[in-house]
């Protein structure tokens, strides 16, 4: 009898998740037809006010009532909630990574998602606002003695082995530790005194989560200690590292990130 009510229960469950299922495929079929995709709006002084609204609502907790990383529950918060009154940090994201930020939330950090919560019109208005924050600032971008452009879909050509990764920690170790720290936490020496933060590149914010850097792209690392990172302290290491520097300095990150990952896995078994 028991047998049979626990086979029942199992069934019960599978079709309700596979309902709960299809009713989300659905949700973002019609989201996508309804304006969920990536099509920026016309910026109105209306869109900016309403954005200012939802954002007070919904972001300020975080991000600050002046969206400078400051809210209450920030101090509780790693890595910390961005500063988007940095201008050369926000004008240096496109309007398609920060929707996507809005949307899918940021693994590895404490935004969530809000794709189920705010309409595409909320969230691009959110956009909107945060745009009209900085849209007088002048920005500067890093001192570069060259760019390179990294295209979306670059993947590292080095493999993750036994011969990249000592090569990778020894490229960071003695580039990358002052900021970042030696097991590229963020505790580095200098770190206190950078604004923002140096990035947690390891980070789990919850158990069962992959570090920060897991749901990072090979394309977008490799830009970032490529050309350096508009708005922090992350400078552009294209006229110092080779492109094949760089690609075992990722390895190394990555392998440290898993190894971090293990430990806490261990914590929690």
């Amino acid at each position: 009898m028991i047998k049979n009510r626990t086979k029942n229960f199992t069934k019960t469950l599978l079709i309700v998740l596979i309902l709960i299922s299809g009713f989300m495929i659905i949700e973002h079929s019609l989201l996508a037809k309804s304006g969920g995709n990536l099509d920026n709006p016309p910026i109105t002084p209306e869109s900016i006010k309403d954005g200012e609204i939802v954002f007070f609502e919904y972001c300020s907790g975080c991000h600050g009532r002046r969206a400078d990383g400051r809210g209450p529950q920030a101090l509780n918060l790693n890595p910390k909630p961005q500063n988007l009154r940095n201008a050369q940090f926000v004008k240096y994201l496109s309007d398609e990574r920060m929707y996507s930020s809005i949307s899918g939330g940021v693994r590895g950090t404490s935004m969530p998602a809000f794709e189920l919560t705010l309409s595409p019109e909320k969230r691009w208005n959110v956009i909107h606002y945060l745009r009209s924050l900085t849209a007088d600032d002048t920005i500067n971008l890093p001192n570069s003695i060259a760019y390179k452009t990294v295209l979306p879909d670059a993947l590292n050509p080095i493999s993750l082995n036994e011969s990249s990764i000592p090569q990778g920690k020894r490229i960071f170790t003695n580039y990358c530790t002052n900021c970042h720290g030696e097991s590229a936490d963020g505790n580095g020496i200098i770190a206190p005194n950078l604004v923002p933060a140096p990035r947690n590149l390891v980070a789990i914010t919850s158990w069962g989560e992959k570090p920060f850097i897991d749901y990072m792209s090979d394309a977008r690392l490799f830009d970032s200690i490529t050309n350096g990172v508009p708005g922090t302290s992350m400078l552009p290491w294209i006229g110092v590292l080779s492109d094949e520097e760089r690609w075992h300095t990722i390895n190394f990150l990555r392998a440290e990130a898993r190894k971090q990952h293990d430990k806490a896995n261990e914590i929690f078994q």
